[in-house]
């Protein structure tokens, strides 16, 4: 059995009972006696680290008392820290002092500092940055892999509390006047090592990937995409004779966007022949638990939806018709059943009026006649709740093969947007298409006209 670090189960407790980071209060270390191996100094500092991981990324420490005019939180006096001599001691004890000192001026998310103390009285930001997970020691996993006089460097486990998943960093400690320090906050770095291995698994794709195009290899075109073995098959015999990945885009957690400049001879018109840059994404969606590919375009136009600017009324309109009503085609929107139209006028005021849950009759009618052209609309009174008209509850239409392209003008004075709708993440695969039309309407606004 794994035997954790001290407050570990403690931690866990608060975590399953509350799915957060709980309130109640790790108590200042004991000055520990002087350890007998380097081992036996290692373990002391993490455990203390785990302490400083908790207060400082999990919010560790209580309140105690109203918030004041700038939004600090006065600190409980039974958390064992009530000053930040307190906290400095703590810190002091764990780490070196560049870090412990970058600690004590931790900021919030207004750039403000975490921790201040007035009148004598210690003070907690309410809005802290928190660690996207809390992470556990496994004691028993600590390893020393080399020591010198100056520094110790070893290996420990940590496992994500949230997930599970577990993962092996290597971290140092240096010598001080003091004895062993730490040079890192074992959170952080540990969500730096998730960061790092995930861009390191999106990156392994993408090479996969523009590997198989070369070689010709259907299956492994068709794994990298996150499809059936026999997906691509008709894609065998295609002559590309280069593929290289020329400029990392972007790179973050679960998302890689680059630039891939492809030579092809015959492609049976999947792609076109010649050479041309395209652009190629690989993201980890949900459901998948490995990044896949999931865009494969030519770079000179790329689909709404996969862009970095996202700022097309038409699209964005688009968008959110498909995600609430799916596939409904209807050639001019007074065809539209009352559900159907009271569905999108409150998903349309629900996008532009943030935070709000409810609307009146006469919002919703407002917002059929400036978003679907009905003029003198009655609300469907199945939406109509205690508060006013509202939409169910209900998960937006997951399309991850979905191509929505930029809108342009037909020459009569229509906005015109096209969507295209695969069964694979190449997007080659039994194509449904839609044609969203928009009208304009006096203030410059658009208002939808059909889908077709």
């Amino acid at each position: 059995m794994k035997r954790f670090f001290p407050l570990a189960a403690l931690l866990l407790a608060v975590l399953l009972a509350f799915s957060a980071c709980g309130k109640q209060e790790p108590q200042q270390p004991d000055v520990p006696q002087q350890p007998k191996t380097s081992l036996e100094a290692v373990q002391d500092l993490l455990t203390k680290d785990y302490i400083v991981g908790y207060l400082w990324y999990c919010d560790g420490l209580s309140e105690e008392g109203e918030l004041t005019e700038d939004e600090y939180l006065p600190v409980s006096a039974k958390s064992g820290y009530s000053s930040l001599a307190d906290l400095q001691s703590l810190l002091q004890q764990t780490y070196t002092a560049e870090t412990a000192a970058a600690l004590l001026q931790n900021e919030d998310t207004l750039g403000r500092p975490r921790f201040v103390e007035r009148e004598g009285k210690l003070y907690k930001s309410s809005r802290p940055v928190f660690s996207r997970y809390y992470w556990d020691y496994d004691a028993d996993s600590v390893g020393i892999t080399e020591e010198t006089a100056e520094t110790l460097t070893f290996t420990v486990e940590m496992e994500n509390l949230h997930t599970g998943e577990k993962l092996t960093l290597t971290r140092t400690a240096q010598k001080t006047a003091e004895g062993w320090r730490l040079s890192e906050v074992g959170v952080a770095a540990a969500e730096a090592g998730l960061t790092g291995q995930i861009t390191e698994e999106t990156r392994s794709i993408a090479e996969k990937f523009v590997a198989a195009l070369v070689e010709n290899d259907t299956e492994a075109l068709a794994a990298c995409a996150g499809e059936a073995p026999e997906t691509y098959q008709t894609w065998r015999g295609m002559s590309i004779s280069s593929a290289e990945i020329t400029e990392v885009l972007e790179e973050y957690e679960g998302c890689g966007r680059y630039r891939v400049h492809m030579a092809t001879q015959n492609a049976f018109s999947v792609f076109a022949a010649g050479e041309e840059d395209y652009l190629l994404i690989v993201q980890q969606e949900q459901g998948q638990e490995t990044p896949v590919v999931c865009y494969y375009e030519p770079l000179e136009k790329v689909a709404y939806n996969f862009s970095e600017e996202r700022n097309d009324p038409a699209c964005e309109m688009a968008l959110l018709f498909l995600q609430a009503e799916g596939g409904l085609r209807f050639n001019g929107s007074f065809w539209l059943d009352r559900a159907t139209a009271t569905d999108f006028a409150l998903t349309m005021l629900y996008a532009e009026n943030e935070g709000k849950t409810a609307f009146t009759a006469e919002e919703v009618t407002a917002a059929a006649q400036k978003y679907l052209g009905l003029t003198g609309f009655a609300p469907d009174e199945s939406y109509l709740g205690t508060e006013g008209y509202i939409l169910p509850g209900r998960a937006a239409r997951s399309m991850p093969h979905l191509l929505l392209w930029p809108s342009y003008q037909d020459g009569s004075g229509r906005t015109l947007v096209k969507a295209e709708l695969y069964t694979d993440h190449l997007n080659t695969q039994n194509c449904q298409g839609y044609l969203f039309a928009f009208s304009p309407n006096e203030d410059g606004s658009l208002r939808l006209s059909s889908v077709t």
